[in-house]
């Protein structure tokens, strides 16, 4: 084998990306919140940028024949400057004295643009933690001090759903106290609302809701929960009824006892924190049956550069140093600027193309939604897959038919005869079955695929059985009635 050195020239050609090609990708996947926080972060920094006061709203008739789209501007009405709300109206004043009563209580104007207290935007909500510490507070019991840190420390142990997540060994090596005054402390606990709090198991936390409920003395029940409660969840009603003596129809009354309790006490504590908001990037509006596709200007603020730092930069009488500076910030704002406006132009081309490809949607509903990729909308407005990708990363966009994100327009898709059905359109027809069925005997996931390709769907049962789980319908067995 020869190895040599040496040296020598080739030519090729690299896609290299640069700064600003960085910069521009991460703007356009920004979400409507990042880039404003973004827009406030770069006015802070950068002085020759300001916001743009006239705003300008980007509408686009969608055509019926899906031919070529003409966008026009439309200007907002001038906003009339209102006096400030610290100003004294002394007409309508000395009005409302001439309407007030004997008491000095003037009659209620129709102005309902009174000043807002950010107090009047806020709630308390109390947690699950300080619900449990103040009705530990509030014993009557005559505690002791090591008893109360027990208490305190076990409240502290409780997670969000309610349950104690401790080990009984780790509590004792901790408070190095005795096993019987944890027990104690733990009964004292589990009698606090919400119902089952500070339960340590499943079967806990329903015996604890059925003793309240007036279960104490029906052993047999009982029996169920501790024993037979993963058959009860699977409808092994026949298997349960021949163990403990009861008949198919009690078992099958007291699973639905069991499916009225709440196997998360703690759960109505926390729903709250999972509430998001989200600033639509657009809209599609019917306007005398056509589309109508309008550019959110709130999700993406316009900005233009600072006269007053155009000025300076032109005056022959700073120094250099000033002019670098001003230079350095004016290439950088015009930058953020161009990127902005690439970011809304290649949203607002993709919100147009998902209006033209799922024109019947808008009209009709979910039943109507087509199959679409983004190599379908990469290739209608002659950009790459990812650019299409990284647009409608958490976009959003308001429709006659609600708010969605723009990622659910594209779906998977079944067909059906000379047209195709999407994935959603699927899943809404094997609800719709499943809710029309007999409930004493259900639909298998087999009889709904076979359902389907009478209805020209070639859906497989696997995929009966996935699209069942992802609208969390139970299969057939479980989902059987006996009454």
């Amino acid at each position: 084998m020869n190895i040599k050195f040496d040296l020598n020239m080739t030519q090729t050609q690299k896609l290299i990306m640069t700064q600003e090609m960085r910069q521009s990708i991460e703007i356009l996947q920004l979400t409507a919140m990042e880039l404003n926080g973004l827009i406030e972060t770069e006015i802070m920094e950068n002085p020759v940028l300001e916001f743009n006061e006239v705003s300008i709203k980007e509408v686009v008739p969608v055509n019926e024949d899906g031919g070529p789209l003409k966008g026009e501007l439309i200007k907002e009405e001038p906003v009339v400057e209102q006096p400030p709300k610290d100003e004294i109206q002394w007409d309508e004043y000395f009005h409302s004295m001439e309407n007030s009563d004997y008491r000095g209580q003037t009659q209620s104007s129709g102005d309902t643009d009174d000043e807002y207290g950010f107090e009047k935007f806020t709630s308390e909500e109390k947690t699950l933690y300080e619900y449990l510490h103040f009705q530990f507070n509030m014993l009557d019991k005559n505690l002791s001090a090591q008893e109360k840190l027990i208490g305190e420390y076990l409240i502290d142990c409780v997670d969000d759903n309610g349950y104690l997540i401790i080990d009984m060994d780790y509590i004792k090596s901790v408070l190095e106290v005795a096993e019987d005054s944890i027990l104690k402390m733990i009964k004292i606990i589990q009698g606090f609302d919400p119902c089952g709090v500070g339960c340590r198991s499943i079967e806990e936390c329903l015996l604890i809701q059925l003793r309240q409920i007036g279960y104490d003395d029906e052993e047999v029940f009982m029996d169920i929960v501790k024993n037979h409660l993963i058959d009860l969840a699977d409808n092994q009603f026949k298997r349960i009824a021949q163990d403990t003596g009861l008949t198919i129809e009690d078992v099958y009354e007291f699973k639905e006892v069991i499916k009225t309790l709440e196997p998360k006490p703690g759960r109505e504590f926390s729903c709250s924190e999972r509430v998001s908001y989200v600033i639509p990037d657009g809209s599609i509006e019917i306007v005398n049956d056509e589309l109508v596709v309008k550019v959110n200007d709130v999700s993406a603020p316009r900005l233009r550069i600072n006269n007053y730092y155009k000025g300076l930069l032109k005056n022959p009488d700073k120094n250099d140093e000033t002019k670098l500076y001003l230079e350095k910030k004016l290439d950088s704002a015009a930058f953020l600027i161009k990127s902005i406006e690439q970011r809304r132009d290649t949203i607002k081309k993709v919100i147009i193309a998902i209006a033209e490809s799922q024109r019947s949607f808008f009209f009709e509903g979910v039943g109507d939604l087509r199959p679409l990729t983004l190599k379908t909308i990469a290739d209608t407005i002659d950009v790459h897959e990812s650019t299409v990708s990284r647009a409608i990363r958490g976009k959003y966009i308001q429709t006659p038919k609600g708010t969605f994100a723009l990622k659910f327009f594209f779906k998977r898709g079944f067909a059906q005869g000379e047209e195709d059905r999407s994935s959603d359109a699927i899943k809404g027809y094997i609800k719709e079955l499943i809710e029309k069925e007999d409930k004493k005997k259900p639909l298998s996931d087999q009889k709904i695929s076979e359902l389907l390709q009478q209805e020209n769907l070639d859906v497989a049962r696997r995929t009966v059985a996935k699209y069942r789980e992802a609208l969390l319908i139970q299969p057939s067995s479980k989902r059987k009635e006996y009454r």
